[in-house]
């Protein structure tokens, strides 16, 4: 299937269910964990197509469409890799695109887990969950 079909199943089929059984474990393994928790942990569920899928797809033509100059089809990893090989400053707009598109949502991720985890645990992961929330807060 498209990239579009892909999102918008995984978008309205696999994220609520990924939801739902994420709120019946947390309820079984951590039974206080907030509602707005669970939300942010699936938006970045969705964040799996858009690095996985096909997204960038466009075709440049010349002299009235009968001229095809360029014709694409890539995901946000191939953009990142055809921004090196382009050469010049390419490599700083990879850097970029990957930063922000894997690594901070990565981190982010893994903090917001990490501190409901710990939220209600000995004082010493209580302190920790506080300061991955402020971490959370400053990067976001």
């Amino acid at each position: 299937p498209s990239g579009g079909m892909v999102m918008v199943i995984w978008g309205l089929v696999v994220c609520p269910s990924v939801v739902i059984l994420a709120f019946w474990a947390a309820q079984r393994y951590v039974p206080k964990m907030s509602v707005w928790t669970g939300l942010s942990i699936s938006t970045y569920l969705l964040l799996a197509p858009g690095l996985l899928c096909k997204i960038f797809d466009y075709r440049i033509t010349g002299m009235s469409g009968t001229m095809e100059i360029k014709n694409k089809h890539e995901s946000i990893g191939d953009f990142a890799v055809g921004l090196v090989q382009e050469g010049g400053m390419g490599w700083f707009g990879a850097i970029m695109v990957v930063l922000y598109a894997m690594v901070i949502p990565a981190v982010k991720l893994v903090l917001l887990v990490a501190a409901e985890l710990w939220r209600n645990g000995s004082p010493k992961q209580v302190r920790w969950a506080r300061k991955f929330v402020i971490v959370l807060k400053a990067i976001s």
